[in-house]
């Protein structure tokens, strides 16, 4: 099944018009009702809600008979995430990724949209706010920041010149972190993948692959040529992490190089 995807930048405008509106005007002024937690340790705040609500409204209207996914959505309705798997074209959203940063006033948080279809990511948008930046992939087609097409350099050969991100377990409960130049804690994931592509870091290790959290970033890295499986070595679907988690690399070598310290290093933690 193909299908005609709608123009990039009414994307990117309805993302730009929704995070103008919604959720800039609560950074670093998010009154005490308008954060909490859904769960322990998981905060959201009223930005997330509202953005959600008008891409949700607005984002089909763009491409006929496709549906949406949203972070906040599976909250209160998580059989949603079996539309993943249907025919229609499915409109995956992640309205403030990084929200806990957001709430604090952190400039480290991004909007993350992608177009799914049967659990293949084939367009994907990550909008920056505070930097007004904008990072744009499609199936095929490339990976590109603010229309400039993005291409991922081959990174160092040994791992104590790579600097990646790795997840909180890895990095707090684990030697692992020592055998890099440097690991880095956005608590971020839109904002991984970004130094990702723009070379910041060469590598990224994720258990727990959310489809909101990762169908975007997937193609954008892998449109720009970086290199990226499951830990099994099975391809990524956007909510199938596979065993083990997604690791993403410059390129096969260096992937290869990766798994067997980050499988090590999960073995003991186990």
């Amino acid at each position: 099944m193909t299908v005609g995807l709608p123009p990039s930048l009414k994307v990117e405008a309805l993302i730009r018009e929704v995070a103008a509106a919604e959720i800039m005007p609560r950074w670093k002024s998010l009154s005490s009702d308008e954060k909490w937690e859904k769960r322990p340790g998981s905060v959201v705040t009223a930005a997330d809600l509202a953005a959600e609500k008008i891409l949700a409204q607005e984002l089909p209207a763009l491409l006929s008979n496709s549906v949406v996914v949203g972070e906040e959505m599976i909250e209160s309705d998580p059989d949603l995430l079996g539309l993943l798997d249907n025919d229609a074209p499915v409109w995956v959203l992640d309205p403030v990724d990084g929200t806990s940063n957001f709430a604090k006033g952190s400039s480290d948080f991004g909007v993350m949209v992608a177009l799914v279809l049967k659990r293949k990511t084939i367009a994907g948008w990550i909008f920056r706010p505070v930097d007004d930046d904008i990072y744009t992939c499609e199936l095929g087609a490339g990976s590109f920041l603010n229309g400039e097409r993005l291409e991922i350099s081959p990174s160092p050969r040994l791992l104590a010149d790579m600097e990646g991100s790795l997840g909180g377990y890895l990095r707090r409960k684990t030697d692992l972190p020592s055998n890099f130049s440097r690991v880095t804690s956005t608590h971020c994931i839109a904002v991984d993948y970004c130094a990702l592509v723009i070379g910041e870091i060469h590598f990224a290790h994720y258990r727990g692959v959310r489809a909101w959290d990762h169908a975007a970033g997937w193609l954008l890295h892998s449109e720009a040529g970086g290199y990226n499986r499951c830990l099994d070595d099975s391809e990524y679907l956007a909510g199938k992490p596979g065993q083990g988690g997604i690791l993403l690399a410059t390129d096969r070598e260096a992937w290869e190089m990766l798994r067997d310290p980050i499988q090590n290093a999960l073995r003991a933690f186990k």
